[in-house]
């Protein structure tokens, strides 16, 4: 059978952790991208509190795959909304260069093959002033231009996805020399048909409708839950068993076949990371 993967989930030290990958794996699901969020085990004032904070993600990365058997990455980098609270802590110069601490940490985490990418990164998916809206602009462009040394992806965390932000990330890209495939635009719904999508990976919310018109539009994508793992909202965003089941119920629709199945679980996310699910 046809490798499944889910390419972004969150795990968190006070949740269900490796029983939640064992539904995955239940389910049909092979290989698993999870991505580092905050977990405010302490306040981030110095740049080694992010190597503590993103080696807690690793940490549950491979405590999973251990327990479970599932091919588990992860992706580590600041949370970009973290830069409102440090900029009212700190001031905004001094938060935006512990962000671009974070930036660093992440990348040699990458460097030593502790993860597969730098994300979720990028923008708050909220309005903000100008002034910050820029900064996290640089913040991205840094992230961009540490992925392009490295050889490795970017996974974005903004705005609702439309086409001018889409284009615009995929034009810095270029800029920098980083592979527009190899930045993974998180948490997209449906999109407007004949939209530009700037040469980005998309990953897709696996509900049905929004994999249905991704499949219409022919799109570049994958799949993800946005799983949360936190026991305050059991579910949510969706299930971690939603990819495998989403994938398989539409195989025996004939909505997917193995070559479209090959092309979100096995093509883009070597496009986009590098992974070979194959394995």
């Amino acid at each position: 059978m046809l490798p499944i993967l889910d390419d972004h989930a969150h795990l968190c030290p006070w949740g269900k952790r490796s029983e939640a990958v064992r539904q995955f794996k239940d389910s049909g699901g092979t290989h698993l991208i999870i991505s580092h969020m905050p977990y405010e085990s302490k306040p981030i004032i110095s740049k080694n509190d992010w190597l503590e904070e993103f080696k807690i993600t690793i940490s549950l990365t491979r405590e999973a795959e251990r327990e479970t058997g599932v091919r588990t990455f992860c992706v580590v980098g600041p949370y970009p909304v973290d830069l409102l609270g440090l900029s009212e802590k700190l001031g905004l110069d001094e938060a935006v260069q512990l962000m671009r601490d974070g930036v660093d940490v992440a990348a040699d985490l990458v460097e030593q093959q502790e993860a597969v990418g730098i994300g979720e990164i990028g923008r708050p998916h909220f309005e903000v002033d100008t002034v910050i809206m820029e900064k996290s602009n640089e913040i991205t462009r840094l992230c961009m231009e540490k992925a392009k040394d490295l050889d490795c992806a970017v996974v974005i965390h903004s705005e609702h996805p439309d086409e001018r932000n889409m284009l615009e990330l995929g034009v810095m890209a270029k800029e920098i020399g980083l592979r527009p495939e190899q930045v993974v635009k998180h948490f997209c719904g449906k999109l407007e048909r004949g939209w530009q999508t700037g040469g980005l990976s998309l990953s897709i919310l696996a509900t049905k409708d929004n994999v249905l018109s991704a499949i219409d539009q022919d799109l570049n994508f994958m799949m993800e839950t946005d799983y949360l793992d936190d026991p305050t909202r059991p579910g949510a965003v969706l299930s971690l068993a939603t990819v495998p089941k989403r994938t398989r119920q539409l195989f025996e629709e004939g909505k997917i076949d193995e070559k479209l199945w090959a092309k979100i679980h096995i093509d883009r996310p070597r496009l986009a990371y590098g992974l070979d699910t194959e394995i």
